[in-house]
């Protein structure tokens, strides 16, 4: 067996039982004792467990191998009975078809994102471009910005940073609350202000979410892997890759859903209330 690690040529793609039968060599029921190990060709995780292929064994198992033996048959088996009959031959060679199965596993899902690009540069171009898409979001939070106090906008972002809806305003206490305050609490100082809630704002996730950067990142991002050589990454940065990629639809779907907050945002009711809120902290600036 050839030990380089980026050598496919042994893989079988296995995803079911069925593919094990479809197989010319198979054989269901392998003696270990008539027979030599030669190669261990794939791993395999099946969705429900399969009986080992070993005559002496059958106990169903979901994770294996298929192997080859000296008599040009082949069979699958797990790890525990392959280590125990064929030794360390075997666990050498499982070994190495695990990382082998593995690194394919990665460059081809990083492939499958470069053969896409296409695709995806055009569904965040109709991300960007929509009416209400993050290039209209980006704008009119710009334009809404320009309207309020920097302390408006500073406090927005730290309500939706600690997930806080409420907006809220100081009165004058009343006669009344003013006593009644005092008979409930004695040994408290006088009732001077009470804070009453205006409203709760709506969308404020939208803030947080950034739809429009979010849509730049990832286009850069799919930028960035069309020109790097995955085989000649190291392994952390290709698994760190590789949860990206197997993430780009969650990613797509983060986008979808920081836009629909941006339309609760920016309705008409809210944009009433995040004004007053302006109203709210400019007296409190006085």
């Amino acid at each position: 067996m050839d030990s380089s690690i980026d050598d496919f040529s042994l893989l079988v793609d296995l995803r079911s039982p069925a593919d094990l039968a479809l197989r010319a060599r198979y054989h269901p029921s392998l003696d270990p004792k008539q027979s030599k190990l030669v190669e261990v060709l794939a791993p395999y995780h099946f969705d429900e467990p399969h009986p080992c292929g070993l005559s002496s064994c059958h106990t169903p198992h979901k994770t294996g191998y298929l192997v080859v033996t000296d008599d040009n048959r082949e069979t699958n088996i797990g790890g525990v009975c392959g280590r125990r009959i064929f030794g360390d031959d075997f666990a050498i060679k499982a070994n190495l078809q695990d990382r082998r199965a593995q690194l394919k596993h990665q460059l081809d899902t990083l492939q499958a994102i470069r053969d896409n690009k296409d695709q995806f540069f055009a569904r965040i171009a109709e991300l960007y471009n929509r009416d209400t898409g993050t290039r209209w979001a980006e704008t009119q939070l710009k334009l809404l910005k320009e309207s309020l106090s920097s302390s408006t906008a500073a406090k927005l972002h730290a309500m939706a940073a600690r997930g806080e809806t409420a907006v809220t305003a100081e009165r004058e206490a009343t006669k009344e609350e003013r006593d009644q305050h005092s008979v409930a609490n004695s040994s408290a100082k006088p009732l001077r202000y009470v804070t009453e809630k205006v409203g709760d704002l709506q969308g404020l996730s939208f803030l947080n979410a950034n739809p429009h950067r979010a849509a730049t990142d990832l286009k850069n991002k799919i930028f960035e892997l069309n020109g790097i050589d995955a085989k000649s990454l190291s392994p952390k940065r290709r698994r760190d890759w590789v949860t990206w990629a197997n993430g780009i639809e969650r990613s797509f779907d983060a986008i979808e859903e920081g836009l629909a907050e941006a339309l609760r945002f920016f309705s008409r009711d809210n944009m009433l209330l995040v004004h007053k809120l302006d109203a709210i902290e400019s007296q409190r600036g006085r």
